[in-house]
């Protein structure tokens, strides 16, 4: 052997003692090469709130989550001087040998404490020897999770449950180490730190890749703190392998997918140390997103319970959440599963080909559809994947999951985008975000590459669909009621649903209010809410276009009950619900309607092919308007969001009955503000756009009264009233009042009463009162003169009167009090002489009165002081 050899030998030797010594004793000491440390002040803080007598602080994370380097910047810069460490080790898994390691890391600042057999009488004498030494110490024990011999475990918990008042002790561990932490939590000493509490912020990523010298725009760091979670050692092995990286965007992406660096630390550092039957567990339970317990079983056929508690009590970075029908989902750190599903899908592909069957099976049985499908497309068995469309597709449309769908169908075989199936759920998607050319383009190909499609219940949902959302609305209902039934309840729903539509728009609506019924019945089945919400809204507007604003009222409420009952408050078909609600608020003008109507002062804009509108449509916006403008505190500026939302709805086109039928109220809007011209333009717009209507001949007729021009107001009344057209909302009211109006204008007063007692008559029923408060100064008078003179509807009559201002008096009267009294007792009808009696007055003391009043009325007889009195609001 050559000298340099045997030296190299001879070296080798040595150096083993000498390392070992070193690592000894390091092991009583923070680590020192933290130049690099992030600071985190924050930590420090509750690691200083928490230091008090005989507190204890816990940080239990996962491995690189920065509890050792944490702890280290803590002692160094937060901490009381007299600071104590230990790293527990394998060796420590023996009582004496822990109790050794105690005393020696204490040992700077407590007398020394032999420890012998059996180590309960060193506890004490140790403990004793702590107190004495009189300093407040603070002992600092990592890597804990490395205990795992019962005797040493016992002797730990006796040191937290026995800490004598100057000693302070913060353990770190991977895992949760079986101690009785309860009684340290009863007593009021535990602080526990978790992986969330040490979870790296955005503004702590920032400074750490600012070491490397790596600046990243928004969505760039929110995509690593999405996908590290402010996993310590994650988020440094993100700066390493993005630093030097001319292609920051590119690389930022590439880190998502779990490159090899990350996969070698979350093998030898989370993953190694598991029992095979974890492993297993892990991969298998990979395939879904997140998991429950019944999908763990369904998809492992092990016992998930056991398992979820094994991966808890590992720390492994597992995320639970509670969902609204009180089931735990788990989800893996994104990271994690990430690397889970590579390597499930190296080491056993036909496995993980089941499974993933297997929990597509279960989402699709308990109405996780979505997910489903994103687990048969990751698959990309073309039959699977058409069987499951035909069985779900059009219920995720319905659902508002027709985004994901398109995006998921993106990916899909050949096989299964280019099949009729895919492309009507194609268009169907399309249609539901208002993008109704390219859906008419996905129909017209269907209609020409494949036979046999006119009397397919989808394809012929669908047409009419695209025909309804265009401008130019034609009839087309009778020729979809030859299409064949379909035995899918998504399918016959939707049918149904666009059925109703065909019947609304050509104002059948009690055919359509039918449809409705049957779709939202169909529609409960499957649980399609979304479905059934929008058909019990179609209900309630048929109602209301039918003039019975009662039934109106009482079916919206349902709707609305049932949206809160299954949480759709805030999605499109929610608002269109509430819309119709402020449209029954502002027709019965009562603030104490069954429901409440949102406040929404800026309808969401949302942008469809390049037009920005209202997410929930113009309709809305009016209705809404309508809904606050009592209340606003600037009427003219709302009356002008009202009026513009109108125009925007009458050059959009769509749904024009919405559109006629809310045109003359817009219209008395805007006369009630004194915009005579935009009322004209509206009229004319419309009248251009959807033809002289019933309710453009009502409009005008208003717009020709409020200009002084009462024949022609009158001419155009009579067109509205022989037109052939069924009359919508409370439009016949209108008439009514609006004759009576006319006729007292003309000072025709006793027809003027019968048009107004017809109004009364058919408002009466559903309590409408806006139709009256539209015209009320012209109403009023008449109210005044014919009270008592409406019959059955005197008290209806009486309550719109309340409800509308009285005529100004040209002299204000001051009457004396004994006047008021006897004015009031006027209206009774009683004669002189009862009046007296009631009063306990003289006969001559209420003539004296009678002549006051009239003197200041300015009239001669009862019936005229009456009329007065109630024109100037005194009784």
């Amino acid at each position: 052997m050559s000298s340099s050899v045997r030296a190299s030998v001879s070296t080798a030797k040595l150096s083993g003692p000498v390392i070992a010594a070193r690592e000894n004793e390091n092991r009583f000491r923070p680590p020192s090469a933290i130049s690099n440390v992030i600071s985190r002040p924050r930590l420090h803080r509750k690691l200083s709130a928490a230091h008090h007598a005989r507190a204890v602080s816990l940080l239990c994370a996962p491995a690189g989550a920065g509890k050792t380097l944490l702890l280290a910047d803590w002692a160094r810069k937060q901490a009381p001087a007299a600071v104590s460490w230990l790293t527990l080790a394998e060796r420590e898994n023996n009582a004496q040998v822990l109790c050794t390691s105690l005393a020696e890391a204490l040992a700077t600042h407590v007398d020394p404490v032999a420890c012998g057999a059996p180590t309960q009488f060193w506890h004490s004498r140790f403990m004793k020897a702590i107190e004495a030494s009189g300093k407040s110490i603070t002992l600092i024990l990592d890597d804990v999770h490395a205990l795992h011999d019962p005797m040493s475990i016992s002797t730990l918990d006796q040191v937290l449950a026995d800490a004598p008042p100057n000693l302070t002790i913060v353990l770190a561990a991977r895992y949760e180490p079986p101690l009785t932490w309860h009684r340290l939590a009863l007593d009021g000493r535990l602080t526990r730190f978790e992986a969330h509490d040490l979870a790296f912020d955005s503004d702590e990523i920032s400074v750490l890749l600012g070491e490397y010298d790596i600046e990243l725009d928004q969505r760039q760091l929110a995509l690593i703190e999405s996908f590290t979670k402010g996993w310590g050692a994650v988020v440094r092995l993100a700066a390493t392998y993005l630093a030097g990286r001319g292609d920051t965007a590119d690389a930022v992406d590439e880190f998502t997918h779990t490159p090899r660096p990350v996969a070698d630390f979350l093998v030898d550092e989370v993953l190694a140390a598991l029992p095979t039957h974890l492993t297993s567990f892990m991969l298998k339970t990979s395939v879904a997103e997140a998991f429950s317990v019944d999908l763990a079983e369904a998809i492992t056929d092990e016992d998930a319970v056991t398992e979820i508690d094994t991966l808890i009590q590992f720390n492994l970075p597992l995320t639970r959440t509670d969902s609204t029908d009180h089931t735990t989902w788990f989800s893996y750190h994104p990271l994690l599963r990430e690397h889970l599903r590579a390597e499930f899908r190296r080491v056993d592909q036909n496995e993980r080909i089941r499974a993933h069957h297997e929990a597509a099976t279960w989402f699709e049985a308990h109405q996780h559809e979505l997910e489903a499908l994103e687990l048969e497309a990751s698959i990309g068995d073309p039959k699977r994947i058409i069987a499951f469309l035909d069985r779900c597709g059009l219920g995720l449309v319905l659902d508002g999951y027709g985004s994901d769908l398109t995006r998921i169908l993106e990916s899909v075989p050949t096989l299964v985008s280019e099949s009729p199936r895919t492309r009507m759920l194609l268009a169907a998607s399309a249609l539901h975000s208002g993008d109704v050319t390219t859906a008419r383009t996905y129909l017209n190909f269907l209609e020409t590459a494949s036979s046999g499609l006119d009397r397919d219940p989808l394809f012929c949902a669908l047409k009419l669909q695209a025909l309804y959302a265009g401008a130019g609305f034609d009839t087309a209902v009778a020729g979809h009621a030859e299409r064949q039934r379909s035995t899918h309840s998504d399918i016959e729903a939707f049918a149904h649903l666009q059925t109703a539509t065909g019947y609304f728009l050509d104002r059948d609506f009690e055919r359509a209010s039918t449809e409705y019924t049957e779709a939202a019945a169909l529609g409960v089945l499957r649980g399609r809410s979304s479905l059934v919400l929008r058909a019990l809204t179609g209900i309630g507007f048929s109602a209301a276009m039918n003039g019975d604003i009662e039934a109106m009222i009482a079916h919206i409420t349902h709707a609305l009950t049932y949206a809160g009952e299954h949480n759709l408050m805030g999605t499109a078909e929610y608002e269109l619900a509430t819309s119709v609600a402020a449209l029954g608020t502002y027709l019965c003008s009562s603030p104490d309607l069954p429901y409440r109507i949102p406040t929404i002062e800026n309808c969401r804009q949302a942008d469809v092919l390049g037009v920005s509108m209202p997410a929930f449509g113009w309709h809305s916006v009016i209705t809404f308007g309508l809904c606050r403008l009592d209340t606003s505190d600037d009427r003219r500026s709302t009356a002008a969001d009202i009026r513009d939302a109108m125009i925007k709805a009458i050059e959009l086109g769509t749904f024009p009955i919405a559109t006629s039928a809310l045109l003359p109220t817009v219209v008395s809007v805007c006369l009630s503000v004194g915009e005579l011209d935009w009322a004209s333009r509206l009229i004319h717009d419309a009248t251009q756009q959807f033809g002289a209507t019933t309710e453009a001949h009502l409009a005008l007729s208003s717009l020709r009264l409020a200009g002084g021009k009462l024949t022609e107001a009158q001419a155009e009344l009579t067109a509205a009233v022989e037109s052939p057209e069924h009359p919508l909302l409370a439009h016949g009211i209108y008439t009514s009042v609006l004759q009576s109006v006319i006729h007292s204008a003309n000072h025709q007063p006793r027809k003027a009463f019968r048009s107004l007692h017809d109004a009364l008559r058919a408002a009466e029923h559903g309590n409408l009162l806006r139709p009256f408060l539209d015209y009320g100064r012209a109403l009023r008078g008449i109210l005044d003169d014919f009270t008592g003179h409406f019959g059955d509807q005197e008290l209806f009559a009486e309550h719109v009167r309340s409800h509308l201002q009285p005529h100004e008096l040209a002299i204000a009267p001051i009457l004396t009090p004994g006047e008021y009294t006897v004015l009031r007792e006027l209206a009774s009808g009683d004669t002189t002489e009862s009046i007296a009696e009631t009063l306990f007055l003289s006969v001559n003391t209420i003539k004296t009165h009678l002549r006051g009043i009239y003197r200041k009325l300015d009239v001669s007889n009862r019936r005229d002081a009456l009329k007065a009195a109630r024109r100037g609001g005194l009784i």
